[in-house]
């Protein structure tokens, strides 16, 4: 149960700077943390909090933010933080079966052990064959001796309200920091205890291990980047369940997210999004994830993500929008077992960013919503008619980077006729979404659980009458080559086409006609015929479009992936 304490912390760790802090935000950060840590200091230094439960989870982001803002504390805040970061020193050693890791515990006083030593030892090795050896990242580095040997050092000791922590020590490359690892010796109290809190414990804090010895920003000398720490805890949360399926620690945090969804990824605190890198692992694998910490060292987490969907064909809008969707097919919404989350029976449904009732003719709502996020908008139509949801996705990466915290003005408008509003929901009712800058907009409607509009590049347009495909892909503009279009065809004679090239939100980006190049017949005997689309007209803003080509009464489609840098 969480320790009652007597006031509340104020501000998030995860949106201050480290140049930013003053001495009573550092004040506060060491009240977090020796409140965390149950450390018992005079009342001159230390006043007593209430904790967010979120951090009770990992120390690991609190703990950077303290040593890169170590000499900005008071003297006697400096002495007391510098011993409790520390590395432990405990009596007992045990090398786990794989010979990777040396844990370091003991089995008398406030740090006994209260769970199998030797379940732990396999936890361990579990979680390092899953990550290194499965998932292929590399494992991290070597501390030389310290902790006695080179093996990499894990403690186990009594960390108060925390399941675990990973510590930085040593620079050892550009983007590569050894570390070490403390976790709680019997996590008495949390939402997960004993071995089975150990084992998801030991999956979760080993990928901050990798994370601070492989991917640490090539800027300043940090082993973290402060501003990402939400997509830390989404990477190592995730990997709790993927290491450790049965266990589901993870259902602890996710009610924070699904009554907060309108707030951007980064004002999230992690822990509550693992479900974003489930959903990316089931949509695209486990590369999609592997790939967006190989690009962390050089940007920002963000657009590592958006880039690692560019580069999978996709566009950070359209999956944003349709993680909506599966968000929303929960609990006792789970009416399509196996079509969204595999454990989605076990989470909790969608708390609506807004709930209005709709009468009348028309009415117009307006809102904002964060940057990167999803707002849930619920409209009780009249008595008979049912419940309308409104999924309105926000995917503006550069405004979330720059600042989180700003909100992101949208209107909605329903009708009750199907003729006034741009979107049908039924034979009764449509509606029209109205914004700025459409390239960071989607929007889906599900009227009494069914889906009745989406806007995603899969449903422009039904019919297709051949194949076609767009080389290369995805295509960077920066690069001195231009776009071919090839599509399948059996017409015997082609001058020109119709071209037209839409935003994911269905928005025309290019319309114009397009001379063809003489067919030719692939491997299959097929034929095909050839079109090239200049630089110029595909100078789009980053993003996933979809061209449509008219030759006659016949339709071909297909996507493009544009990649403006």
């Amino acid at each position: 149960m969480l320790k009652t304490f007597l006031f509340t912390l104020t501000f998030s760790i995860a949106s201050i700077n480290a140049q930013e802090f003053n001495s009573a935000q550092l004040d506060s950060i060491f009240n977090l943390y020796t409140n965390l840590r149950g450390v018992g200091i005079s009342d001159k230094f230390q006043k007593q909090i209430e904790i967010d439960p979120a951090y009770r989870k990992c120390g690991m982001g609190l703990v950077e933010e303290i040593k890169n803002n170590l000499s900005s504390f008071s003297v006697e805040q400096q002495t007391v933080l510098f011993k409790i970061l520390q590395r432990p020193s405990l009596p007992k050693t045990l090398a786990t079966p794989s010979g990777f890791f040396l844990i370091h515990y003991t089995d008398t006083g406030t740090d006994a052990i209260g769970y199998d030593i030797n379940l732990l030892a396999q936890a361990l090795d579990s979680s390092y064959n899953f990550e290194v050896n499965y998932l292929g990242y590399p494992p991290p580095p070597s501390d030389g001796i310290e902790g006695g040997d080179s093996k990499y050092d894990v403690y186990v000791r009594n960390l108060g309200n925390l399941y675990g922590q990973t510590s930085s020590e040593n620079q050892i490359g550009v983007s590569s920091f050894s570390s070490f690892m403390e976790m709680d010796n019997d996590f008495s109290g949390f939402f997960t205890q004993g071995i089975n809190a150990a084992r998801v414990t030991a999956a979760h804090e080993f990928h901050h291990a990798i994370q601070m010895g492989n991917y640490a920003p090539v800027s300043g000398s940090s082993s973290i980047r402060s501003s990402d720490l939400f997509f830390y805890e989404i990477t190592s949360t995730a990997m709790e369940e993927f290491v450790f399926d049965s266990v589901n620690d993870y259902y602890g945090y996710m009610l924070d997210y699904f009554r907060n969804t309108e707030k951007a990824f980064p004002l999230q605190n992690g822990y509550n999004l693992a479900i974003w890198n489930i959903y990316l692992k089931d949509v695209f694998g486990f590369s999609i994830l592997k790939r967006q910490w190989e690009l962390m060292p050089t940007l920002a987490a963000l657009n590592c993500i958006s880039q690692s969907i560019i580069e999978k064909g996709s566009d950070f809008g359209v999956e944003l929008n349709t993680f909506g969707i599966w968000t929303y097919y929960t609990n006792s919404r789970n009416i399509y077992p196996g079509r969204y989350f595999e454990e989605a029976s076990n989470y909790p449904l969608i708390v609506p960013t807004s709930t209005v009732n709709f009468s009348g003719s028309s009415q117009r709502y307006d809102m904002t919503v964060g940057p990167t996020a999803n707002y849930f908008l619920k409209i009780n139509l009249p008595s008979g008619d049912g419940t309308f949801f409104s999924i309105i996705s926000n995917s503006d990466v550069q405004k979330s980077v720059a600042n989180p915290s700003q909100s992101i003005d949208f209107t909605y408008t329903i009708y009750s006729d199907i003729v006034s509003g741009i979107k049908v929901l039924n034979n009764n009712y449509s509606a029209t979404f109205s914004r700025d800058n459409q390239n960071f907009w989607n929007n889906t409607g599900i009227l009494n659980n069914n889906i009745v509009y989406g806007d995603s590049s899969n449903s422009i347009i039904p019919n297709l009458e051949g194949e076609t495909y767009a080389f290369p892909m995805p295509f960077k503009l920066s690069s001195q080559q231009d776009i071919e279009i090839d599509f399948q065809s059996d017409l015997n004679t082609i001058e020109a086409v119709d071209l037209n090239i839409y935003s994911a939100g269905l928005e025309l980006s290019f319309s114009g006609k397009k001379n063809v190049f003489n067919p030719y017949y692939n491997k299959d005997s097929k034929k095909y015929y050839r079109m090239t689309l200049n630089k110029s007209d595909a100078n789009f803003s980053t993003g996933i479009y979809v061209y449509v080509i008219k030759v006659g009464d016949k339709i071909y489609k297909g996507k493009l992936v544009i990649f403006n840098d």
